[in-house]
């Protein structure tokens, strides 16, 4: 909580902390090098010890290969565990002893200083291997870099729009409506005050709140904007719809937030969007599958592609986004409808359009439980 960026001395470090925190700052590991490795060579070969018979951990592959080219190594046997996340340090004690134990190997040569110890206690011979100088230069190189990234993207303008969308139908009941939304508008000046940020009123139904990037990106405050949409709804029965943009400049932002919104609006979900300076649509926000596209693109497969089936950019990446999500371009028009936010027949109607432009094939042809006609399966050809 002290620090504006974090160095971690390894990835296997830096993944634990991962795993148990959630990073908000700068962090970068010091990778291990082949100079590491080389200095190991040197203590083997002092103590007489063969270079063709270890086992080392956490060191990429194609390091460990480079390394017995320049040393004219033949690999007979050298093991190699490389880094998996999760893997406890345990685990990687009893990998080298097996193979000790065993007689495959002669020498362990771990990255990590609590197996090395652990190893020297327990009576193995092992060498470790530390991160270098060189390294560490790199890393905190690459760690002020990714500092001076992260405040100019923090910096940008954000801009989130709340609507009550169905406030209107409510005023018949003119006092109960108006206790109801003066209650709204006090949670979303709290929530405002949170992020350190200035609401506005616009018109009857809408408010605008103005703040940076950083502040919309907090995984926390976002978990915040969720839980005011769902208590919003709960208790007072009424929809808040949101939309976030953030941009280089406030009217940048609030063309994107605009946007957000209304593409939430238009799906009539109550989910909420967000639309970054680089025109990337992120969202739903708070569920566990979120959707990264590009909404504006100049790539002329993707123009093309657009001129020959009919659709929008937008919808030809919203498509390849989710079909990268779901491992799979193979849609019936149910799915497209629901991913695209049309109706069945619309959908149908596009994947005729997909087909005739040879951008889709019918891949199968399933049939209702029911009886009744058979639901086509058209795998989609969008290769971007």
């Amino acid at each position: 909580q002290e620090c504006d960026a974090v160095l971690f001395t390894g990835c296997a470090i830096e993944s634990f902390v991962g795993r148990n925190y959630h990073f908000t700052r700068p962090h970068v590991s010091v990778e291990k090098s082949v100079i590491s490795i080389a200095g190991a060579f040197l203590q083997m070969q002092k103590s007489n010890i063969e270079l063709d018979a270890f086992s080392i951990d956490i060191v990429e592959k194609q390091v460990i290969e480079d390394l017995l080219d320049a040393f004219d190594i033949l690999a007979r046997n050298i093991y190699s565990c490389p880094f998996q996340a999760g893997v406890e340090e345990e685990q990687y004690v009893e990998w080298h002893m097996k193979l000790l134990d065993e007689g495959k190997i002669n020498v362990a040569l771990p990255s990590l200083r609590w197996v090395y110890k652990t190893l020297q206690e327990k009576g193995y011979h092992a060498i470790y291997l530390p991160p270098t100088r060189a390294k560490v230069r790199v890393a905190l190189e690459k760690l002020k870099n990714e500092c001076a990234l992260q405040e100019a993207e923090y910096a940008q303008a954000a801009v989130e729009i709340f609507q009550l969308t169905d406030y209107k139908s409510r005023e018949e009941n003119y006092y109960s409506s108006m206790l109801a939304k003066a209650d709204i508008e006090k949670e979303i000046i709290k929530y405002t005050e949170g992020i350190q940020g200035a609401i506005f009123a616009s018109g009857r139904r809408e408010y605008i709140v103005f703040s940076n990037s950083g502040a919309v990106q907090e995984e926390f405050n976002q978990r915040k904007l969720l839980n005011l949409q769902k208590k919003v709804q709960e208790e007072k029965k009424i929809s808040l719809n949101v939309g976030i943009g953030t941009g280089g400049t406030m009217n940048d932002a609030e063309m994107n937030a605009r946007r957000a919104l209304d593409f939430s609006l238009k799906n009539a979900k109550l989910e909420i969007f967000w639309i970054d300076a680089g025109q990337t649509q992120h969202g739903p926000l708070g569920k566990e599958i979120q959707l990264e596209y590009q909404l504006i693109s100049s790539d002329p497969k993707l123009r093309k592609i657009s001129e020959k089936t009919g659709l929008s950019t937008t919808s030809i990446l919203k498509i390849i986004a989710i079909a990268d999500v779901r491992k799979s371009y193979i849609f019936d028009a149910h799915q497209l409808a629901e991913c695209l936010g049309i109706t069945v027949r619309s959908a149908r109607r596009i994947m005729n359009k997909i087909m005739e432009a040879g951008y889709g094939k019918v891949y199968a042809k399933k049939t209702a439980a029911a009886g009744g006609r058979p639901k086509a399966l058209v795998e989609i050809l969008f290769k971007i």
